[in-house]
């Protein structure tokens, strides 16, 4: 996340990249479209870190709906160029929050048409709270796509303790352990086989409570490891 490598330093991140024997994929630059001043240093940053995507989010807004998307095609605009410059693809997530004009398909698709260059980031929840299905929404963005999150949800019918993206049908969704909620992952992996997809994968890791975090992780690997 940018606001974390702001925090440390990319001196520091960098070193511990190094130290630890990772590379880093993509950075996250969060509230992009009220933060637009820090564009250039962002994809300095990502270059300097041998990063070759930027997920863009633009935050939370309440703004109208269309001064919003308008607002986002600027920023988005100006950054997607930037980062091209340098080899650098910016990607933009399915957004589960409702009040950001661009969780829907259509919005989406939108938005993707108003930017040339842009690509999808494809969450696979992401799309529940405006009740799309997460299998017909990655075919329909699938060459589009360039960078996928792996995430479950539950969905309750009032709101639980916690967080929970309100949906466009009253209920409430919550981020929740790999195959413990509702997205079908079998029918949405041979999706992704189907298509040819052969770039990140990235599961968004929610615990089971109580369970051991090492008996977790290999709980969920073992599940996506037999999928791909």
């Amino acid at each position: 996340i940018w606001q974390t490598i702001q925090l440390v330093g990319k001196d520091e991140i960098a070193r511990m990249l190094e130290g630890n024997g990772l590379s880093l994929n993509c950075i996250i630059y969060m509230g992009i479209a009220e933060n637009d001043e820090c564009t250039p240093e962002v994809v300095d940053t990502a270059e300097a870190l041998g990063c070759k995507k930027i997920m863009l989010v633009p935050g939370n807004t309440d703004e109208d709906r269309s001064k919003a998307f308008d607002r986002m095609v600027e920023v988005y605009t100006r950054i997607v160029e930037l980062a091209a410059t340098k080899g650098m693809v910016c990607v933009i997530e399915d957004d589960p929050n409702i009040k950001i004009p661009m969780g829907t398909r259509e919005e989406l698709d939108a938005l993707l048409n108003a930017v040339p260059g842009l690509r999808v980031v494809y969450d696979s929840a992401n799309m529940l709270p405006v009740c799309d299905d997460p299998v017909d929404y990655y075919k329909y963005f699938a060459d589009r796509t360039a960078h996928i999150h792996v995430k479950d949800m539950q969905i309750a019918d009032v709101h639980p303790e916690g967080y929970a993206n309100p949906g466009t049908d009253g209920r409430f969704y919550i981020n929740a352990p790999h195959k413990t909620g509702v997205v079908d992952f079998d029918s949405l992996f041979e999706a992704i086989k189907e298509s040819g997809y052969d770039d990140t994968l990235a599961i968004e890791f929610v615990p089971i409570p109580g369970m051991p975090l090492e008996e977790d992780f290999k709980r969920v690997y073992d599940i996506f490891s037999k999928m791909i």
